[in-house]
């Protein structure tokens, strides 16, 4: 699993060790950029957990899962890799533990 609880960021002078980040300067280098590509980009920021799989389908989240999750300020995945959108609110285990939920 990609990761980094730092905000030094150990793997390059240059950014944050922003995992979004990560994911954008992957993208950039590494694939075609389309919405698709875009999306599936998002695994280096999340471990691997997508919320579709390759046809599409809904595979996260699922009745059971750990609620640890990020809210992101974007209407996809590929806006929030391509945009490395804002982050408004962060959940451990159902609890929101950082940010806010405008309802």
């Amino acid at each position: 699993m990609t990761g980094t609880d730092s905000v030094i960021d150990h793997w390059s002078p240059y950014g944050l060790g922003d995992m979004l980040e990560k994911a954008n300067l992957y993208a950039q280098l590494y694939i075609r950029p389309n919405e698709q590509n875009l999306s599936r980009s998002l695994f280096l920021a999340t471990g691997d957990v997508l919320p579709l799989n390759e046809k599409g389908e809904r595979v996260w989240p699922k009745a059971q899962d750990d609620a640890s999750f990020v809210l992101v300020d974007a209407s996809c995945s590929a806006e929030a890799v391509a945009r490395i959108s804002p982050r408004t609110a962060t959940f451990h285990k159902g609890q929101l533990v950082w940010g806010s939920v405008a309802g």
